[in-house]
This record gives structure tokens, sequence and C-alpha cells, in this order.
């Protein structure tokens, strides 16, 4: 695999945190069931849904800085039988999240080490069907990570590289007991990953799997009379395919899926039928030229489970910055 391919391809290396995912901040999301009554429900938290797509295992040494402006809407909220709730249920979010990423020279188990660090700043705005509202802006939850980062390889025909990360994000974000609605989780997520990206030609297919891990969170909404309440695990996956149309110009298809694998715990007990689902599907063009690229991704959500329904679209920018020995 020449190197010039391996620096153009940095940029796919990226988890993030997108104005979509902020939906996972929702420490308790009112709803009003059929007879009006108002429920308790824990959210998931922020995770990566369909924010990396085309040729994402690709990463070579060196720095990569990005930047993610995305928009959000869901004027609609799905309950565990993927019914819409009655009234007006509207959820906007607008973030733009900053993305740090490096990776070394240093190699272990034949990959180069990595690390990444990222900080989204959100503006949320939830409607609700009985007239209330609320709305937050501020920096969200950063997320940090290390794993490794393996060199692409020829086989069958074709390019395979592949990556493994442990993410973890930390508390850190705008986050009060007194608000229904925040931007902080106000506890600790787990989310390793492992990315694959097979390329032959001018056609190519990526993935990646995540594992989402929580835990407690002991000073929730005051407003339910609650002790502590914990998210439930979950699994959930990106998937692309693209073409090259032209040269260092990709259009494609992209998705992804999230299932909700425990429930949902409020003081130690489980909320039933409070598992999360959604599928997001729609189409992508990626293009750039040396060491700056544009991604513009859209996805129509369907299938879902006790959570918003709607349409996400994310622009991302970004810059690579190659090591002296990964320069041609």
């Amino acid at each position: 695999m020449p190197e010039k391919k391996i620096e153009r391809n940095l940029d796919k290396r990226t988890v993030c945190v997108s104005a979509r995912q902020i939906l996972g901040c929702l420490q308790v999301l009112c709803l009003l069931s059929m007879t009006g009554v108002c429920l308790a429900q824990v959210q998931l938290p922020t995770v990566n849904l369909g924010d990396t797509n085309f040729e994402d295992a690709f990463g070579g040494t060196g720095w990569l800085l990005q930047e993610f402006p995305e928009a959000y809407v869901a004027s609609e909220v799905k309950d565990s039988h993927g019914n819409t709730i009655p009234g007006s249920n509207r959820t906007t979010a607008y973030s733009t999240t900053t993305h740090l990423a490096f990776v070394s020279k240093k190699r272990v188990l034949g990959g180069w080490l990595s690390g990444e660090i990222l900080q989204p700043l959100v503006d949320l705005d939830v409607q609700l069907a009985d007239g209330t509202s609320s709305r937050v802006r501020g920096l969200a939850d950063v997320t940090v990570g290390a794993g490794l980062q393996w060199a692409p390889k020829k086989t069958r025909g074709g390019v395979f590289v592949h990556r493994a990360i442990l993410d973890v994000d930390l508390p850190t974000g705008k986050y009060s007991d007194r608000r229904p609605v925040n931007i902080g989780n106000h506890f600790v997520a787990v989310n390793p990953y492992y990315a694959l990206t097979y390329e032959r030609k001018k056609l190519e297919f990526s993935t990646r799997l995540h594992y989402l891990w929580n835990s407690t969170n002991n000073d929730p909404f005051a407003g339910f009379g609650i002790k502590n309440m914990q998210p439930g695990q979950a699994f959930h996956v990106n998937y692309a395919t693209s073409y090259e149309l032209w040269k260092n110009v990709r259009l494609g298809f992209n998705g992804y899926w999230l299932q909700q694998l425990t429930d949902h715990q409020i003081n130690g007990s489980d909320v039933r039928k409070s598992r999360e689902r959604t599928v997001g599907l729609g189409p992508g063009i990626q293009l750039g030229s040396g060491p700056i690229w544009f991604h513009l991704n859209g996805y129509v959500e369907t299938d879902v489970r006790n959570r918003p329904s709607g349409i996400m679209v994310t622009f991302r920018i970004s810059k690579v910055i190659p090591t002296k020995e990964s320069q041609p």
C-alpha cells in the first residue's frame, strides 16, 4: 500500500459526538403516554451513530484535526412498540465537535499506538406535547480514547485495513439535577470499537462495531424523586459502501443500527420495555485534495423504539498533518 494512500486516508480515523448523538444526553425524557401520564425514561448516552463511514479504517502516522458541524431534527417519539407517541414532541439539536487524534510510530502487536480526544459544543431544544419545553447550550462530555491502528495490507486483489480503540466518555459536560434535559451525562460511558475496511479497485466497504457499557448516575433529575439510574448496555454498528466516481471523489450509501441489550435501571430495578433501537439510512459524498477532505452525509431513521425519530445531516472537515517519515 503506497504511503501516499495511507496519508490520504488518515482523516478516516475518527470517533465523533454529533447532534444526533446528543439525544443520548437527555438525562430524563418526559414522554406523554396514551393516558396522559408522564413517564421517566432513562436514555442511552452519546454514541457514534453514522458519523464514521467511507474508508473508515484507513489511517497513518501523524496528526488529524477535524470539525463536525451537524444538525438533527426529530418531530416524533416512538414507544416500545414503534408507535408514535401522540402530540407534538419535537427535538432539535445543533452541534459542532472538535476532534484531535494522533497515530504514533510506536508499534504494539503490529499496530501503531493511537490516541484521540473529542469535545462537542451543543445547542439542544426539546419541546413536549404538554406544552413544556427546555433548552440548554454548552459543552457536552469529552471523549478520550486509545488503541491500535494497523497499516493496510494487500489481500485477495484488494486492500484490508483495521483499527481497535477503547473510547471513554467522561462526565465533564454541562449538567444540573434541576434540569430534566442535559447535554452532560453525569456518568462514565465505556465504548470500545473495532473498525475495518476492504477496498478493491474503486469500490470499498467499511464497518465499525461498538459495545457500550454505562456507569450509574447517582445524582439524577430531582423532579422525579429517584436516587439513581443506569442506562442499559448496547451494541451499535456503522456500515458504508462507496464508489470512486472521479479521482478523490466518492459517492455511496451509509447507515447505522443500534440495539440496546439490557434494560435501563432506576434505583437498581429494571425498567421494563425500555430498550432502545434505531436504524439510520442515507447517501453520502466524500471529496478532497491533499491534506484537506470534506464529507457530507445524511440519514433518515426507521424501526425506532423508545427514542426520538428524525433526520440527521452531518458535514465533516478534516485536516491531515502527517509526520515527516510518512510524507511522500
